[in-house]
């Protein structure tokens, strides 16, 4: 109500001139399914009005994203605070450079503690959008070896299924696509080894801080690419299921250029 009342006396006042508004941490106590409403209220009633909007709850930017109030890159999660520097946050964009300078200075144990995080976080927010399947626990900490499985798992499964539902429309042209993405997606698996973390999970990361810069520095190329592999290179937007409840019924990008059926045509 007070959100309403704010956006309300703001038109009121101000009229077309309500063109810039900064709302910190406004939805804490409004449940998830609101707060996916409140993303639709703000992009049909103010088109014309730049919001800056805060928070520290992961599911609600990702509502942001995923109901297209910010674009796929807009929104910004820092992951530290520095006051010499200010916030550093996280950007694919410049992950790898700071892994790479950290490697220039001979700091291994330092790359691989940032790329581990990162991985972290990455993985997590590719569980989430190809609605991945990962072991529940009650304290929300899940570890990286949980996390990446799941979605390489996840994926192949989704490039499974949409080749089978191509087949089943006579769509060989899509089903040689998909041949394709399978073989280049196994690819990037196989070097960067991260199936075998199923077998073991103690021995994935632990030895990294002891390699050499030049040991390191094929680790850190292999999980670039497959991070990579998640995503479409048109508009380096990472693939999602779509909806995001109940049955899936494609596997897509933001832009569109990947856009795969899951539905097998009824016999």
């Amino acid at each position: 109500m007070g959100l309403c009342l704010y956006l309300a006396l703001m038109r009121h006042l101000n009229g077309a001139a309500f063109t810039f508004s900064v709302l910190d941490d406004v939805l804490m106590s409004v449940d998830t399914m609101h707060r996916r409403e409140v993303c639709s209220l703000l992009k049909k009633e103010f088109p014309n009005t730049q919001f800056v909007l805060t928070t520290h709850d992961p599911v609600w930017l990702r509502h942001m994203k995923t109901e297209g109030l910010i674009g796929s890159r807009s929104g910004v999660q820092f992951r530290g605070w520095d006051i010499d520097r200010g916030p550093s946050h996280w950007d694919e964009r410049d992950i790898w450079v700071e892994i790479d300078e950290h490697l220039q200075q001979n700091d291994v144990r330092a790359a691989s503690a940032l790329l581990r995080h990162y991985l972290e976080y990455i993985s997590a927010e590719l569980c989430h959008r190809l609605r991945a399947p990962v072991e529940f626990r009650g304290d929300g900490r899940y570890q990286l070896g949980q996390l990446l499985p799941a979605a390489v798992s996840r994926l192949r499964k989704l490039y499974k299924s949409a080749k089978e539902a191509a087949s089943s429309w006579n769509q060989r042209d899509t089903v040689e696509e998909i041949d394709d993405r399978q073989t280049e997606f196994g690819k990037l698996v196989e070097t960067s080894n991260v199936e075998r973390w199923q077998i073991n999970v103690a021995v994935h990361f632990n030895s990294w801080e002891n390699l050499s810069p030049n040991d390191f520095r094929p680790v850190v190329n292999a999980f670039r690419d497959l991070v990579n592999g998640f995503a479409c290179s048109a508009c380096g937007g990472y693939l999602r299921v779509s909806p995001e409840q109940e049955t899936p019924d494609s596997l897509r990008c933001s832009c569109g250029a990947i856009n795969l059926n899951l539905g097998r045509k009824k016999a």
